[in-house]
């Protein structure tokens, strides 16, 4: 005999399992087949949310130690998450009548593609009307929104030099990406939750590798007919891993700066020359599974809110 959760209709207990947090839902799909189903359609609509980050900003930043005070953040916006946002094709491929077991990994691996800005875009921030949900007929793909935000900043890249003595073999990169919601005014966030934080190492002969392949394309917006799983994203040479895991990346393109040098008097064998490289940042990869996870965390602040402020950098 069912228990008597099972025999309401898929209406009834999709609108019942909304109201969980994932966190609590996810041993869920061990019951049944329908409940994994069900689970997995929850899913794939929360992916969606968090991928255009409901009203949110995706903040980065990047700093050599040194220049922890004064290099300013960099705001990101949303390209696509392939895959996932497809339009009509994502919602029939995370059907019920078509769910396998196995499809639950495939959303654990798939990753959210942004691109950083030196400042917020111009214009008021995109919103859905009410009751619009992301994969429906009558709601506009996030990636044609997308595509206009982007439009606004074709042609400029953020830009960072990395230089090397000739007895330093490798450099480093802090870097620490956030969820924030920005304020009335550029700099006051009302939410602020930490997506990932860490150390990242750039080696001497991994930059000249990297600046020997400037003709080769990376990973320069997703194609959207295709799943970029984490094997695919690991197997890319242009991306600096945040942390170990692999839920935070930042794709880059290096370029070594010439510049005139003369030739030391006195030089061993072995000792290389003081080198300079331009690296460019051409998209962050987000998880997307962990970037749904710290907006649940961040709509949980905001129903806690204590109608503070958070105040970032200065006004002037």
């Amino acid at each position: 005999m069912q228990p008597p959760l099972l025999t309401l209709p898929n209406e009834l207990l999709l609108t019942i399992l909304s109201t969980f947090h994932t966190h609590d839902i996810l041993p869920l799909t061990l019951i049944s087949h329908r409940l994994h189903a069900l689970v997995l359609r929850i899913l794939h609509t929360r992916l969606l949310l968090a991928a255009n980050l409901h009203e949110h900003t995706l903040l980065l930043e990047c700093y050599h130690p040194s220049a922890r005070l004064t290099e300013p953040p960099l705001y990101c916006t949303y390209l696509g998450t392939a895959g996932l946002d497809v339009g009509a094709g994502a919602s029939k491929q995370w059907d019920e009548s078509k769910c396998a077991i196995g499809q639950l990994g495939k959303m654990k691996n798939l990753y959210s593609s942004f691109r950083p800005h030196r400042r917020l875009p111009d214009g008021p921030r995109p919103r859905h009307p009410a009751g619009d949900i992301p994969g429906s007929r009558t709601h506009v793909s996030s990636a044609a929104a997308s595509s206009s935000t982007a439009a606004r900043f074709d042609g400029v890249t953020v830009k960072q030099t990395l230089s090397l003595e000739s007895h330093e073999l490798f450099t480093q990169l802090c870097a620490d990406s956030n969820l924030v919601r920005v304020g009335p005014r550029n700099g006051l966030f009302t939410s602020f939750v930490q997506v990932e934080e860490g150390v990242v190492r750039v080696w001497r002969d991994w930059l000249a590798q990297m600046a020997g392949l400037e003709g080769e394309t990376s990973i320069d917006g997703f194609s959207q007919s295709e799943q970029v799983l984490v094997d695919d994203v690991g197997r890319n040479r242009h991306i600096l891993w945040v942390d170990t895991l692999k839920n935070v990346g930042i794709n880059v393109r290096v370029k070594e700066r010439k510049w005139r040098r003369d030739t030391p008097i006195l030089m061993e064998a072995n000792e290389d020359d003081a080198v300079s490289y331009d690296i460019e940042y051409e998209e962050l990869l987000v998880r997307t599974s962990t970037l749904m996870m710290k907006l649940e965390e961040s709509l949980l602040h905001d129903d806690n809110h204590s109608g503070k402020a958070i105040v970032f950098g200065s006004f002037s």
